[in-house]
């Protein structure tokens, strides 16, 4: 079950152009294009003929065609051509999806179109397009549940262990984190005073001696994790060797056991290093690449072993519990949502 009535990342603004792309979201089915004007366009991935899929069809203009029996829908979902019949009936139609494009990234709304709300859209991703800062995004696959991911960067303790060789070092498992909830957010503050630099932030900045490094997290639901990211040389918070970047992560669901993970990392800092960028992009890959390996095959047990099932909790747990307990409550809203209408449909029909 996921939630549907909030906005998710469909896709990389550069993912989408004249050739379609096909992508489950939520669960849901969907195909998504650019019109000629460069609008994005998403509708679910099933001709209501048929049920083939759309992304297997083909666009005619504006207007996608189904592959099967050439069924064409404008953006909009209206059918605009169906072989061999004089009369388009007006149920016979495409379902679309509410999409929003900002900062790089290609937002879809899957539930209640009446019910969209822009101010859910998780307003950190605002630094990829603000003045003063040095873009960076990607998208990832990885076989395991969302909530999974999300429990992975709520509980950054495992960056000394798994990460040792890019952004972790042993402070991040020894400093105790302060955990908060604000309102609809989750916060995790970490700062560690007098450490050994991790080493790509030694290769970013050019750190010759201990820093002073801070961490915060901030969880949006359901599946938003926003981590600023600041170090300077130990006593020296306006040296300019200081790095300041920060960690943009949508985990949007695709099934019960995948996730499309959509990344950010603007930086304050050389903006203009084209060469920097390189290393940086290589070295958060490799982070990443890291992470899924451990989440896979964590993915692998829990499908067995219910992660409710186990014994040994924690404080660094504290956050992801929070988080989860937050989807829970979403789901619930929407399921009571759910019977309400059809309580209400029944009663009208009797």
């Amino acid at each position: 079950m996921f939630v549907k009535n909030c906005w998710y990342v469909a896709a990389l603004a550069a993912e989408l152009g004249r050739t379609l792309l096909a992508r489950t979201i939520a669960g849901d089915p969907v195909v998504m294009y650019r019109t000629e004007a460069g609008l994005a366009v998403a509708m679910l991935d099933r001709c209501p003929h048929r049920l083939a899929p759309l992304s297997l069809g083909k666009l005619v203009g504006d207007s996608l065609e189904c592959g099967y029996h050439g069924v064409s829908f404008a953006p909009d979902g209206r059918c605009v051509r169906l072989p061999g019949e004089e009369r388009i009936p007006p149920q016979f139609c495409s379902k679309t999806f509410p999409l929003e494009e900002r900062w790089g990234f290609v937002w879809i709304w899957l539930g209640d179109p009446a019910l969209r709300d822009d101010s859910m859209l998780p307003q950190d991703f605002r630094f990829q397009d603000e003045p003063g800062w040095c873009p960076m995004s990607d998208h990832i696959h990885v076989s395991a549940h969302y909530e999974l991911l999300v429990d992975n960067l709520l509980d950054l303790s495992h960056e000394a262990f798994l990460h040792m060789n890019t952004i972790g070092n042993t402070a991040v498992a020894e400093t105790p984190a302060r955990t908060t909830l604000d309102g609809d957010r989750v916060e995790v503050l970490r700062e560690m005073p007098d450490c050994t630099p991790p080493k790509l932030f030694v290769k970013a900045a050019g750190f010759d001696s201990n820093i002073d490094r801070y961490q915060r997290l901030s969880y949006k639901s359901p599946c938003y994790v926003i981590i600023e990211v600041r170090a300077t040389p130990t006593g020296r918070p306006d040296d300019p060797t200081r790095l300041i970047w920060w960690v943009l992560n949508a985990l949007t669901p695709e099934t019960e056991s995948t996730t499309n993970y959509f990344w950010g990392l603007p930086r304050q800092f050389r903006q203009d290093d084209t060469a920097l960028t390189d290393m940086l992009r290589a070295g958060i890959t490799r982070t990443f690449e890291e992470d899924r390996q451990m989440l896979e095959a964590q993915q692998r047990v829990v499908v067995q072993v219910p992660l409710d099932s186990r014994t040994v909790y924690t404080r660094a747990d504290q956050a992801p519990g929070r988080a989860r307990s937050m989807v829970a409550a979403m789901l619930a809203r929407e399921a009571r949502a759910a019977a309400q209408a059809t309580e209400k449909r029944s009663d009208e029909a009797a």
